[in-house]
């Protein structure tokens, strides 16, 4: 079970948060032009104006959604993954529960809707103790604002069949927290949602 409860408030920020005086500064969007849209992506082509004075066309993807993922532990402390083909880098990959949230939708509840469709598990109980949030990643800031949303997840038990999409081709594995700190260690696991998961859980001392 998780250690104790983060503090709501973090704080003023550290000296850390501080911009340094000479930060770059930002680009001013001129226009934006719309060249694609699926119910996956979009692919946006702004023309923006540089700090140099230069006027530079900028290829950028909207996400449909934002990203939420699930570490979820059983009652004997392993964590549930998933194995799965993915077409984008044309390997079967370890990855976490997770998907994109509704629009309006809670991202807590969103994780474990995802979770639930995906696994076939859930919390025990779902409380302040069993689910807990752990930050949230960037997907590439070099193209898009799309971010992942990262829960923990406790005491997790089988409660109905998966409920996957046609082309969700998932397997199942319980893994030891050691074994999964070392597949990431080695460069077995490369998933961002898996790195960032293990990393916030590491600096909680949950695993």
């Amino acid at each position: 079970m998780p250690g104790p409860n983060l503090p709501a408030d973090p704080g003023p920020p550290a000296a850390a948060d501080i911009p340094p005086p000479d930060d770059p500064r930002p680009w001013q969007t001129l226009s934006t032009r719309q060249a694609f849209r699926n119910r996956w992506v979009g692919v946006a082509l702004d023309q923006v104006h540089l700090p140099t004075g230069a006027v530079y066309e900028y290829t950028r993807l909207e996400p449909a959604g934002v990203g939420v993922g699930v570490v979820g532990f059983n009652a004997a402390g392993q964590v549930l993954l998933e194995r799965e083909y993915r077409h984008g880098v044309g390997q079967v990959i370890w990855q976490l529960p997770g998907g994109l949230a509704s629009p309006e939708e809670d991202l807590q509840a969103a994780g474990l809707r995802e979770l639930l469709e995906e696994t076939g598990y859930a919390p025990r109980a779902v409380t302040g103790e069993t689910v807990r949030y752990l930050g949230a990643v960037w997907d590439n800031p070099a193209l898009g604002p799309g971010q992942s949303h990262l829960f923990a997840a406790w005491d997790l038990v089988p409660v109905d069949r998966p409920r996957r999409d046609p082309a969700e081709l998932v397997t199942l594995h319980w893994r030891s927290p050691g074994w999964l700190q070392e597949a990431v260690r080695r460069g077995e696991i490369q998933d961002r949602v898996v790195v960032a998961a293990v990393a916030y859980c590491m600096l909680n001392g949950w695993i």
